[in-house]
């Protein structure tokens, strides 16, 4: 079982938020998620539910936070984050074939998440704001326009 993050509930909007920064390796990659990063688990329709998990079951939290966090900054492609995020399912103890599922369902649908929106965009400039004084600011990735928005 992988070190997990640390995690308060935020009703009001059906997410979750980060409680510390959350460091891990995949992949090859050291992937670094700000303190105060809010998602909301693991998209995961309802009818698929039998299948895997309930979005905020606490087997897939962490794979779909870093999977979240990687969409939004695009630091690396988005097969390498969706492999990134089969490898963490696997390494958090999910099964094969639900890791499988899952893995499939970003590769399938995945297109339609990555480019971020305005509301995301927004979201991410706010976040950006808060933490860019912190010492390890450049481990986040946040993508350069957003860094030129929160400083503006």
């Amino acid at each position: 079982m992988l070190k997990q993050p640390s995690l308060v509930p935020v009703p009001q909007e059906n997410k979750y938020e980060l409680v510390r920064d959350y460091e891990i390796q995949s992949e090859g990659f050291t992937i670094v998620i700000p303190k105060l990063f809010r998602y909301d688990g693991a998209s995961i329709p309802a009818a698929a539910w039998q299948l895997t998990y309930s979005p905020f079951h606490p087997d897939v939290m962490l794979s779909s936070l870093v999977h979240d966090w990687i969409y939004y900054t695009h630091q690396t492609d988005q097969e390498t984050a969706d492999d990134i995020f089969y490898r963490l399912l696997r390494d958090n103890g999910v099964d094969y074939l639900r890791s499988n599922t899952m893995w499939a369902a970003v590769r399938s649908f995945g297109d339609r998440f990555w480019d971020n929106d305005p509301e995301d965009e927004d979201m991410l400039v706010r976040l950006c704001k808060k933490v860019r004084t912190r010492e390890n600011f450049d481990r986040y990735h946040f993508p350069p326009h957003i860094i030129r928005r929160a400083d503006a």
